[in-house]
C-alpha cells in the first residue's frame, strides 16, 4: 500500500494517526469496503478530506473532497 495524492491531505492523515491510529485503520477498511473504494474525513481545522482507493495498484490516494 502506498500513499499518494495531495500533500496537506496526507499531513492530515499522518497528524490523525498520532492521536488515533484506530480511526485510521477504520477509514482504510471503509475505503477498501465500500462500493466506490472511498472514505471521507476530516481534518481538525473542518477541511474535508477523501481517501480513495485504487484495487488494481494498491495505492490509497488523498484528496480535497467536494464540497
Amino acid at each position: 500500500m502506498r500513499l499518494v495524492g495531495d500533500a496537506e491531505g496526507i499531513a492530515a492523515l499522518r497528524k490523525m494517526v498520532d492521536s488515533n491510529r484506530e480511526y485510521l485503520k477504520f477509514l482504510l477498511a471503509e475505503a477498501g469496503s465500500s462500493i466506490d473504494h472511498t472514505a471521507k474525513f476530516r481534518d481538525p481545522d473542518g477541511v474535508r478530506w477523501q481517501l480513495v482507493h485504487n484495487l488494481v495498484s494498491g495505492e490509497i490516494e488523498v484528496r480535497r473532497a467536494a464540497p
